[in-house]
């Protein structure tokens, strides 16, 4: 049904095509997670892919990066993970989310679809974003690889946060996830 306004003399009318109508997706960030949040594993590859996502599990958490996220979170925003990482390792990523805390932050996960294996991972993320863009709002998105960042913001979100920057934050003492209150 077309938004309706009032004359000044009080009657409604039907207004113009263009109509407002408020934004009701939720405020997000976008997180990735190996390289952001918690350190590479490397050695990847499709024949050693079972090897790979146990080793997942001994990487370490990047205390600066879940400070920011815990912040982010502490604002008001939901925090959204999309990752690179295959469907086959969504149960180790899941488990080392709730071995560091950081299940307490991250609203909800995707990881990379059998139908985009294969595709480099800014093509894969671009692809996704613009799918989530109907249901989420981006305002955030952190992410250690540049041609990652470079999508997001080709895709306009305004706030990018260049991961590189939490693996070897000066002074910087620590964050423990498991102690946020959600």
């Amino acid at each position: 049904m077309p938004a309706r306004k009032l004359r000044e003399n009080g009657t409604q009318t039907e207004e113009a095509a263009g109509a407002y109508k408020p934004d009701l997706r939720r405020k997000a960030v976008l997180l990735d997670l190996d390289g952001t949040v918690f350190t590479v594993t490397p050695g990847w590859s499709l024949e050693r892919n079972a090897e790979w996502e146990e080793r997942t599990m001994h990487a370490s958490v990047i205390q600066l990066a879940a400070y920011v996220v815990a912040l982010l979170k502490q604002e008001g925003y939901l925090i959204v993970a999309l990752t690179a990482r295959g469907m086959t390792c969504k149960k180790y990523t899941m488990r080392k989310l709730r071995e560091t805390g950081l299940d307490k932050l991250v609203d909800s996960i995707y990881h990379r679809p059998v139908r985009y294996e294969g595709m480099r991972s800014a093509s894969y993320k671009e692809a996704m974003v613009l799918s989530l863009s109907k249901r989420y709002s981006f305002e955030h998105a952190l992410d250690d690889e540049d041609p990652n960042l470079e999508v997001f913001r080709k895709l306009g979100i305004p706030n990018i946060w260049d991961a590189k920057a939490f693996w070897d934050p000066k002074g910087f003492v620590g964050y423990d996830a498991r102690k946020m209150e959600r």
